[in-house]
């Protein structure tokens, strides 16, 4: 820190010790029906804010020994001092003062020593009544004083702050991260670009691979050939009318004896040879073809991914906004509230997403030692904010004097459980199907499901590919169409052109209850709402078929009680009747129970007595359930 700073902070603090002396005086000055309630109010607050210092002993004093009489100043003297050990004591005894309770201690403090002249001295009722009466004025004033002070100092400290803040931020040429995301999102998304025009290349005709074709094999068996002359020069147009009708033989996969057999050049000595080189060449020609085509492929694939990517970067880049610099009262206030309850809290940030939502980061200990719990950081919150407010679920549950960042969020409105219910195809070591079910710090509950295809433990890794890449995905937070996008072309990547699976996607948002459903080649989900049961269908090919595939989409808005429940494909091919989806919906209509996991259970009970007890395929029932707070 530069010398010039290190003087600024020394004549800040100064005068801030200055500005207190001087309400110390003022307050010694005010006369109240004989009594002075503002002395033992001002000095609770300052005692609580540490605020004491030696120029406001010496403002207090000077401004006693002004105005008061001699048996004020020693009452309010003696009031001071047990004021000053009452407060220290109670803070060691419990880790915490807040101002009500530093009010309280004032307040009965005073009407104590009040009370207790007046009933040596027996004066009058009314002296009684006044005695008592300037104990509450303390008591209010102490509270007022207090709130007054500590919001004052933070607001104060947070406009120091966010200016020294913005001065640093201007000697910090080319470090802004929103900056550098939104260039890096540009170049990945020109990388996309790039090798999406890769795959530009116009694809050449059957009739100038024929040409190649035959110019390759005439220089190849006609160049040391006797008969050269007389075929090129004597026969040129029959001889290579001849010669492209041989190749289009080939081109259509006859095999060599048909070809032979029709002899397309009869005059040639070599056709046998001809012919077998033709088949040689082509075979060649469509295997060059067949990974040109793969490598097209895998750039276009990667295209989508690089793409992809620019998304996420771009959404990243336009999500979380700090508002420390428009939210200052609430900051302080933050910071006001928690230390009423003992906690120290440093280094305080509001955050807001693009759905305008509320997230607090700070770095929280116990003030004083001892274990305060977790709960009484995020009362303070809920106070300062006037949210409901939910904490990370690693936030640890007591608080000691060793600093812990503790991130907050704006609570949801609605909770979801799930349960499942799950069997594996007869003869399987293990079932093909996988499932996921996660939770997001952004309000977002998620199910996904996926049915590999087969049985066995070939399916099983597809499926598990599945969930666990979309789980990540969803974890790094990439938005939902994004992480589908690259998970299909994961798989798409991975080369196996007969292993695919379903996917089953449920986004649900617990703050409006708006439920997206993504369906990769999935069954039909079912949602129930009281006594109503929708069949929700759709029709697309597995994952790992088509890279460029997001798979069908739908919306619902889910409220207080409704039920959705996800299966994979055997659930509904052995229900062995003629509409299976409408007789699922029928068992699903029929079962009644609060209980997601109770739900899943009986409903593979029901479809267990279709299949005779058996399980034909492998069968996995999802149920989750939506409840409000």
């Amino acid at each position: 820190m530069r010398t010039g700073q290190w003087k600024t902070m020394g004549i800040g603090s100064l005068i801030g010790k200055m500005i207190y002396a001087v309400f110390g005086l003022a307050a010694s000055m005010l006369c109240i029906m004989g009594y002075y309630p503002v002395v033992p109010a001002f000095y609770t607050a300052c005692c609580l804010d540490k605020k004491r210092n030696f120029l406001l002993y010496i403002g207090l004093v000077v401004g006693m020994g002004w105005c008061m009489p001699v048996a004020a100043i020693v009452k309010y003297l003696f009031i001071l001092f047990v004021l000053g050990i009452a407060i220290r004591f109670y803070i060691w005894a419990n880790r915490r003062c807040s101002g009500w309770t530093a009010g309280m201690i004032a307040g009965i403090t005073t009407i104590a020593m009040n009370t207790s002249g007046l009933l040596i001295l027996n004066m009058e009722k009314k002296a009684l009544i006044l005695g008592i009466s300037e104990g509450v004025i303390v008591f209010a004033l102490a509270v007022l004083f207090h709130y007054g002070i500590g919001m004052g100092s933070q607001i104060f400290r947070e406009r120091h702050k966010n200016r020294v803040e913005e001065e640093g931020v201007e000697t910090m040429v080319g470090m802004d991260p929103q900056g550098r995301i939104h260039a890096f999102a540009e170049a990945v998304d020109e990388l996309s670009v790039a090798f999406a025009a890769m795959d530009g290349r116009q694809k050449p005709k059957q009739q100038d691979h024929l040409d190649i074709l035959a110019q390759e094999i005439t220089g190849k068996l006609c160049a040391d050939c006797d008969g050269c002359v007389v075929c090129l020069e004597q026969q040129k147009p029959d001889f290579w009318i001849k010669i492209r009708r041989m190749l289009q033989a080939v081109a259509q996969h006859s095999t060599k004896e048909e070809i032979l057999s029709q002899n397309f050049m009869e005059e040639c000595p070599r056709y046998s040879g001809m012919v077998e080189e033709a088949i040689w060449a082509f075979s060649r020609m469509e295997l060059n073809e067949a990974w040109y085509h793969r490598l097209q492929e895998n750039r276009k694939v990667i295209a989508d991914q690089l793409d992809a990517m620019a998304d996420a970067l771009q959404d990243w880049d336009q999500g979380i906004r700090c508002m420390d610099r428009t939210e200052r009262v609430l900051l302080a206030k933050i910071a006001f509230e928690t230390r009423e309850r003992g906690l120290d809290v440093k280094q305080i940030h509001v955050y807001e997403d693009k759905e305008k939502r509320r997230m607090v980061t700070a770095l929280v200990a116990s003030k004083w030692g001892g274990g305060i719990p977790v709960k009484n950081y995020r009362k303070a919150l809920e106070r300062a904010s006037g949210m409901a407010v939910r904490l990370k679920e690693d936030t640890r549950s007591i608080l000691t004097q060793e600093p812990v960042m503790i991130t907050a969020y704006e609570d949801t409105c609605f909770y979801a459980l799930s349960g499942v219910a799950s069997e594996k195809e007869e003869g399987s070591s293990v079932s093909g199907d996988n499932f996921s079910l996660f939770s997001m710090e952004n309000g977002h509950y998620h199910v996904c499901v996926s049915d590999g295809m087969g049985s066995g433990p070939s399916a099983f890794r597809e499926s598990d590919m599945v969930v666990e890449l979309m789980q990540k995905f969803m974890e790094a937070g990439f938005p939902q169409e994004t992480a589908i996008r690259m998970m299909n072309s994961a798989m798409v990547l991975q080369g196996d052109r007969e292993s695919y699976s379903t996917l089953d996607f449920m986004d649900l948002d617990l703050y409006s209850g708006q439920m997206t459903i993504t369906k990769i080649g999935a069954a039909a989900s079912f949602l129930k709402h009281k006594d109503r049961v929708e069949c929700l269908r759709a029709s697309t090919l597995p994952a790992g078929v088509d890279a460029s595939c997001t798979g069908d989409v739908i919306h619902r808005k889910l409220t207080h009680g409704d039920f959705l429940v996800m299966v994979t494909d055997g659930v509904l091919e052995y229900l062995h009747v003629k509409n299976p989806e409408e007789k699922l919906a029928e068992m699903i209509k029929e079962i009644k129970t609060e209980n997601a996991g109770t739900f899943a259970e009986k409903l593979m009970e029901h479809v267990m007595l279709f299949t005779g007890g058996h399980a034909p395929d492998d069968m996995t029932i999802v149920v989750s359930g939506i409840w409000e707070k």
